[in-house]
C-alpha cells in the first residue's frame, strides 16, 4: 500500500479534531460549504453570497445544484400524496368509443354557420351550442366560431368528431362549459382539427378560457381517428377536472401547454406528437393529494418541450407506452413522487432525465436518458427491475434533499460560517479551484462584518474556541506521524482498517456523532457533513440492469447507497474532482454484479455488505473493457467503460472474502452486449490486474483521494501487471504484502521519495511508469 501523502493525512486529522470539539460546528459547516461541489451539491452562490449583506443585514443563501436553499423547513411530504386514494381505472364508456349514428344529432359545419339535425343543440351565428346529454355527430369545417358545451351538471355528452375542422380567432374551438363529462370520439377514419388564435376576447379580470379544447368538466377522448390541435393563445387541451385519452391520433402544437389536466392526466391507449413552447404533458392540482397526477398505461409519444416534458403536480406513473420525449428542462418531473413499472421511454433534458423531489421507484420497463444534466435526481431512488441507461453530463444518479419548488428558507447558520471562517480546511484541494464553491469566501473585516446576523449566544460574534490545547493552531498530528517522513499513524486501540476512528471518551463532539465512511473532509471518513448531506438520502438497487455515464459522480448520494442486486455499471468523470460512487454516510452492498469505473482523485468504495468487493487502481482509455473474473479466469461481470478510468470499484456472486479475482483491462468478452456487460463468458487478451476481494473496507479510501488524478508516490502495487495468461509485463517484484493492499515497510522500493511523494530525482522504472494497483 502506497504511503498517505502528508497533506491528506494532515487535512483528515484537521477535520476530524475540529469536528470532535463543540465549539467547531461553524468550522464544519465552512468546510462543508467550500467542498459541496464534491458530492452532489455545487453551492455555486456560497462564497459569493457571504460576503453580500442586505441593509437589514440577512445574509446571501447558499444555493444547492438545484437551486433549493441549503437549510429549508421540513415539509410533512406525506400528507401532500395519497397514491392509494388516486384513480389509475379508466371507465367501460372512456374505452367504448362506439355510437349509434342513427339516434345521434347531427351537425354539420358550413364555413361561417352550421346546421343541427336532432334534438339538444342550436345555432347562434357562428357558435353552435350543445345543451343537453346525448350523442352528437359533428362534420364539415368552422372558419370562424366555436363548437360549446353548456349542458347540465349532471348530464354525459358524446362529441363525435367525424371530419371535422374548427378553427377560432377569438377563443377555444371546443369551450366545454358545463357538463358532468364530456367524451370527445374520433370516428374512424376521419381527421379532424381544433384550432385558436394568437389572441381572445375574454372578461375583464378572467384568464380562462385559455386553450384550443377547453374544458371545466371530465373530458375523454377516445376513438380511432386523428385530432390536430393547434393552440395559438396558450394551450393546447386543457381539462379542469380529469383528462383522460383511451385512443386516437392526437398531434398538439401549443405556445404554452400541449396537454393539461387540472386533477390528473390518464392515458391508456393512442398516438401523440406533441410540440410545447412549455410543458408537454401536466397535471398541476397540488391541493388534494390524491390528485394532480400522470399516469401513462399505454401509448405511442414523441414530445418536444421548451419546458419540462411530462409534469406532475404529486405523482407520475408510467406504466406502459414508449417514446421520445425532448425537454429544454426536466423531461419527467413530479413535485413529489414518480415510479415506473412498464414501458420503454428514451428522453432528453437539459435539467434532469427523471426528477421526482421525494422517490422515484422502478419496477419495471426501460427507461433511455440519452443527454441531461443529471440523469435521475430524488431523495431516494429505489431500483428493483427494469432497465435504467443514463447520460449525464453531471451526476448520473443523485440523491438529494426534496424541497418544496416554492420554499424561500434562509440557510443564515451556513452562510455564517462560510462568513467566520475563509479558509475552507485543509481538504479542500486543487480540484475545487475553479468551482464557486471550491472555497469559503474570506470574512467580512471591521465594519464590513457589522451586517451579519447575529452570532450564537455566548460567541460574542468570535470563531469558536478551539479544542482545548490546540492554542488557535491546528491540531498536532497524532504521535508516530511526522510530517516528514509521510507514514500513516497507527489506528487507535479496536479500531479496524478503512474505518475512522471514535471519537475519545467522553468528549461533546459525541452528541452528534459524524458519519462513518466517504471521503474525507467531506463527512466520509469521518469529516464534516456537507450541509445538503441527509440521512433520508438513498440510493438502492435491488435488481434491474443500469448503466451511468456521467460527467460528474455516477451515483452520487447524500446519504447512503445500497446495493442488494441487479447489475449496476457506471462511469464517473475522467476528471480528479468527481467519482463513479460518491456519498455522504455510507455505501453497503450484499448483492449484484457491480462495475464503478472513474478518476482516483475522489474515488469512494463501499464502506461495508456481505458480498466481497475491492477497489482496484487499472487505468483504461474511454472505450475500454474491464472484466471481472474469478480465479480461473470465468468472467462475473464486464463493462466497456465509456470514459477514461484509473480505478474501479467491483464486486459480483462468485467473490467470496479473501479470494484473489482478476480485472482484465482491454480484453476481448465473449457475448457482451452493448454495453459490453457478459457474465460466465470468456476473456481474452488485455492487462490482468488481481485484488484480494472483502466484505471490510480498508484505509486505501483515503489514498485514493489524494486529488492528483493518477499514481501516488509509490511503485507497482496488488501484483503489477500481467497479460491474460498472468505472465508478469512490469513490476513483478511486487512484495506479498503489496498485492494484498498493505503498506510497504520502510526502505522498501516504492517509485516514490521518503515524504510519499514522487521523487524529484531518478527514479526506478516502475515509478516512471505507473502501473495498476489493488485496494480491498
Amino acid at each position: 500500500m502506497l504511503k498517505l501523502k502528508t497533506n491528506e493525512m494532515m487535512g483528515a486529522c484537521v477535520a476530524r479534531r475540529r469536528a470532535w470539539g463543540r465549539g467547531a460546528l461553524a468550522v464544519a459547516l465552512a468546510g462543508s460549504l467550500a467542498l459541496a461541489g464534491c458530492t452532489g451539491g455545487t453551492f455555486e452562490e456560497a462564497a459569493e453570497g457571504a460576503g453580500e449583506k442586505t441593509g437589514q443585514g440577512q445574509s446571501g443563501q447558499a444555493q444547492g445544484d438545484n437551486g433549493a436553499t441549503g437549510a429549508t423547513d421540513a415539509v410533512d411530504w406525506a400528507s401532500l400524496i395519497d397514491i392509494p386514494g388516486m384513480d389509475f381505472a379508466y371507465s367501460d364508456r372512456d374505452r367504448d368509443a362506439s355510437y349509434d349514428e342513427a339516434a345521434a344529432t347531427k351537425i354539420a359545419l358550413t364555413g361561417q354557420g352550421a346546421t343541427v339535425s336532432g334534438e339538444g343543440a342550436a345555432v347562434e351565428g357562428s357558435t353552435v351550442i350543445i345543451t343537453a346529454a346525448g350523442t352528437y355527430v359533428v362534420s364539415g369545417e368552422l372558419t370562424a366560431g366555436s363548437l360549446t358545451v353548456n349542458a347540465g351538471d349532471a348530464d354525459k355528452v358524446q362529441i363525435v368528431l367525424s371530419g371535422a375542422s374548427i378553427r377560432n380567432e377569438a377563443g377555444p374551438a371546443l369551450n366545454i362549459q358545463q357538463a358532468d363529462k364530456v367524451f370527445v370520439t374520433l370516428a374512424a377514419g376521419s381527421q379532424n382539427t381544433l384550432a385558436d388564435g394568437a389572441s381572445y376576447t375574454l372578461a375583464e379580470g378572467e384568464d380562462e378560457p385559455n386553450a384550443a379544447l377547453y374544458s371545466k368538466a371530465d373530458l375523454t377522448i377516445n376513438g380511432t381517428g386523428a385530432l390536430t390541435v393547434e393552440g395559438n393563445y396558450r394551450h393546447g387541451v386543457n381539462s379542469k377536472d380529469d383528462l383522460v385519452v383511451t385512443g386516437g391520433a392526437i398531434t398538439v402544437t401549443a405556445k404554452e401547454d400541449g396537454l393539461r389536466g387540472k386533477d390528473c392526466v390518464k392515458i391508456a391507449d393512442g398516438t401523440f406528437a406533441v410540440t410545447a413552447g412549455e410543458d408537454g404533458i401536466q397535471s398541476s392540482n397540488d391541493e388534494d393529494p390524491t390528485r394532480g397526477f400522470v399516469a401513462i398505461d399505454g401509448g405511442t409519444f414523441a414530445i418536444k418541450a421548451g419546458d419540462e416534458g411530462v409534469q406532475a403536480a404529486t405523482y407520475l406513473r408510467i406504466a406502459g407506452g414508449k417514446g421520445q420525449v425532448e425537454a429544454a428542462d426536466h423531461a419527467l418531473r413530479s413535485e413529489i413522487e414518480a415510479a415506473m413499472t412498464g414501458g420503454e421511454f428514451t428522453v432528453e433534458a437539459g435539467g434532469k432525465g427523471m426528477n421526482p423531489e421525494t422517490r422515484f421507484t422502478m419496477d419495471g420497463g426501460t427507461l433511455n436518458v440519452t443527454g441531461s444534466d443529471e440523469g435521475i435526481e430524488a431523495e431516494e431512488v429505489i431500483v428493483n427491475d427494469g432497465e435504467l441507461n443514463i447520460v449525464a453530463s453531471d451526476d448520473g444518479i443523485n440523491a438529494a434533499v426534496a424541497e418544496r419548488s416554492d420554499e424561500t428558507a434562509e440557510a443564515a447558520v451556513a452562510t455564517d460560517a462560510v462568513a467566520g471562517n475563509s479558509n475552507g480546511g485543509d481538504a479542500a484541494s486543487a480540484d475545487n479551484a475553479g468551482n464557486a464553491g471550491g472555497a469559503a469566501a474570506a470574512a467580512p473585516q471591521g465594519d464590513a462584518a457589522s451586517g451579519a446576523p447575529e452570532p450564537p449566544a455566548g460567541a460574542d460574534g468570535q470563531m469558536p474556541e478551539p479544542p482545548t490545547g490546540a492554542d488557535g493552531q491546528a491540531p498536532e498530528p497524532p504521535e508516530g506521524f511526522g510530517p516528514q517522513n509521510g507514514e500513516r499513524p497507527e489506528l487507535p486501540e479496536g479500531a479496524e482498517e478503512g474505518q475512522t476512528p471514535q471519537r475519545p471518551e467522553g468528549d461533546p463532539g459525541t452528541e452528534g456523532a459524524m458519519p462513518q465512511g466517504g471521503r474525507g473532509g467531506m463527512g466520509g471518513a469521518g469529516g464534516p457533513v456537507a450541509a445538503n448531506a441527509s440521512e433520508d438520502c438513498l440510493i438502492q438497487i435491488n435488481g434491474g440492469m443500469v448503466t451511468v455515464d456521467a460527467g460528474g459522480d455516477g451515483l452520487d448520494s447524500n446519504g447512503y447507497v445500497e446495493v442488494n442486486g441487479g447489475v449496476v455499471l457506471a462511469s464517473g468523470s475522467a476528471g480528479g474532482g468527481d467519482s463513479a460512487l460518491d456519498y455522504e454516510y455510507g455505501a453497503k452492498i450484499t448483492g449484484g454484479a457491480v462495475i464503478l469505473a472513474g478518476a482516483t482523485g475522489m474515488a469512494e468504495t463501499f464502506t461495508e455488505g456481505t458480498q466481497p468487493f475491492a477497489m482496484v487502481a487499472a487505468e483504461g482509455a474511454a472505450g475500454t473493457n474491464l472484466a471481472v473474473t474469478d480465479e480461473a479466469g470465468t468472467v462475473l461481470v464486464s463493462y466497456t467503460v465509456p470514459k477514461a478510468f484509473q480505478c474501479a470499484v467491483v464486486s459480483a456472486p462468485g467473490l467470496t472474502e479473501g479470494a484473489t479475482g482478476k480485472v482484465i483491462v482491454g480484453g476481448t468478452v465473449m457475448g457482451a452486449d452493448s454495453a459490453g456487460y457478459a457474465t460466465g463468458a470468456a476473456v481474452e487478451g488485455g492487462t490482468t490486474v488481481d485484488f484480494t476481494a472483502s466484505t471490510t473496507p480498508s484505509n486505501e479510501v483515503g489514498r485514493m483521494g489524494g486529488g492528483d488524478g493518477g499514481r501516488r508516490g509509490g511503485g507497482p502495487c496488488g501484483g503489477g501487471a500481467r497479460d491474460a495468461q498472468g505472465n508478469a509485463t512490469e513490476g513483478e517484484g511486487a512484495t506479498a504484502s503489496e498485492q494484498n493492499g498493505t503498506a510497504p515497510q520502510q526502505g522498501q522500493n516504492t517509485g516514490a521519495d521518503q515524504q510519499g511523494t514522487s521523487g524529484q530525482g531518478q527514479q526506478s522504472a516502475s515509478a516512471q511508469t505507473p502501473q495498476p494497483e489493488v485496494v480491498a
